[in-house]
């Protein structure tokens, strides 16, 4: 009985040592195929700032062409569209027109009278002052008659009219004469040339509202949307834009964190990113910024387990230059966290 008891803790002991042995030797299984060393989240390829441009008209109008298609490419400044223009045309040519008539009118206001001018009141003002002088000899000398008694006296008082009417027209012929010498009055100049100001202003306004029929591209990119075709009109306050233009060189991926796991992740951590459309491909990338707030999912995770109730940091993650990942397409990424 002795014996069997002693064999029987000999088996308990040996038992328990090779339990014990194992249990040091058993390696930790994460459920789901998760590797703690990577954080991973879904994302969205987007242009970098300023690089995805909405494209619309300044003016209301309706569109005479559209010289883009979708997947063109455009430089900056190149124009992409033309609205129709003939009306303000004909009043750009009209007011131009209006324009130089007032300069027109301003350049012989300010130079005053003409020499042909001057030599025709000057010699106004002598014939109307030998005028006078031969009224007033004719006036002494009736005057003389009626006092001899040889003419009566109404004949004295017609002669009396003439001299004051010839009287009356040299102080005309004087003053005109003068008024010419002078030159034009300041007021007056002053006058014509806000005629000239307001004709130049009515131009211009018509040049900038030309300008606006001509819609030129913001950046360099490609056509990425085209909304609105030769014959449509354009409204200045719809939100739906002539076209899209993106610098498809230059992407990101927008990427969702869930808030979990956002203290782990840090600015400059290299990142895997992996896209169903190039399978067995990977495309290196590194956190460029995070965002300070957590919000809820925009993209849709291929894992449908995934909680789309759960809250997310938004990541931005750079992508080599010349990616082949188009702009939109979704993207699944890891993280390897510098402090992991």
């Amino acid at each position: 009985m002795t014996k069997v008891l002693a064999l029987l803790g000999a088996a308990v002991l040996l038992a328990s040592g090779y339990f014990l042995t194992m249990r040091k030797d058993v390696t930790p299984v994460h459920s789901e195929g998760v590797d703690p060393v990577f954080v991973a989240a879904e994302g969205r390829v987007e242009a970098l700032p300023g690089q995805e441009v909405q494209v619309g008209a300044e003016m209301t109008g309706r569109i005479e062409t559209v010289l883009v298609r979708e997947g063109d490419r455009v430089k900056k400044g190149q124009v992409i569209a033309r609205l129709e223009s003939k009306d303000i045309v004909a009043r750009l040519n009209e007011a131009e027109a209006q324009r130089n008539l007032e300069k027109a009118k301003l350049e012989e206001v300010s130079a005053g009278a003409r020499p042909e001018e001057i030599a025709q009141a000057a010699a106004a003002y002598r014939a109307a002052s030998a005028d006078l002088d031969l009224a007033q000899t004719n006036l002494a000398r009736y005057r003389r008659l009626i006092a001899e008694g040889v003419v009566p006296t109404a004949a004295v008082d017609e002669r009396q009219r003439e001299y004051e009417v010839a009287r009356n027209r040299l102080q005309e012929a004087t003053e005109r004469q003068a008024l010419i010498e002078k030159g034009p009055r300041a007021e007056t100049i002053e006058a014509q040339r806000m005629s000239v100001e307001r004709a130049e202003v009515a131009k211009q306004y018509l040049e900038r509202l030309l300008e606006k029929t001509v819609v030129a591209a913001p950046i360099s990119g490609t056509i990425i949307r085209k909304n609105l075709h030769d014959g449509e009109v354009v409204y200045t306050e719809n939100p739906l834009p002539l076209v899209v233009i993106a610098n498809t060189e230059r992407t990101r991926i927008n990427a969702e964190v869930d808030e979990t796991d956002s203290g782990r992740i840090h600015v400059g951590d290299l990142v895997e990113i992996r896209s169903d459309a190039y399978p067995g491909k990977i495309f290196n990338g590194e956190i460029e910024e995070i965002a300070h707030y957590v919000g809820g999912r925009q993209v849709v995770p291929n894992d449908p387990s995934r909680n789309m109730g759960v809250k997310v940091v938004q990541v931005k993650i750079t992508l080599p230059s010349g990616s082949p990942l188009k702009l939109g397409m979704t993207a699944e990424v890891r993280i390897r966290p510098k402090g992991d």
